[in-house]
């Protein structure tokens, strides 16, 4: 796991922070939310109206695929 990642105080990020962090775009991230390769409770949750995606799990998605 990313030791940058994995020992930073903040685990979940804006979608927006999120794709700042990981270099992919917004739309990107989004479409992997809609087609359910990122899981919803999982990878991402929407929160007052904003998506917030969990780095740890993400980077997880990104080394296994899971």
């Amino acid at each position: 796991m990313n030791k940058a990642i994995s020992d930073h105080e903040i685990r979940w990020v804006t979608l927006d922070k999120c794709a700042e962090l990981v270099g992919l775009t917004k739309d990107s991230l989004n479409a992997l939310r809609v087609r359910g390769i990122l899981r919803m409770d999982i990878h991402w949750k929407k929160r007052q109206g904003r998506i917030y995606i969990d780095l740890v799990a993400f980077q997880r998605w990104v080394d296994v695929g899971a």
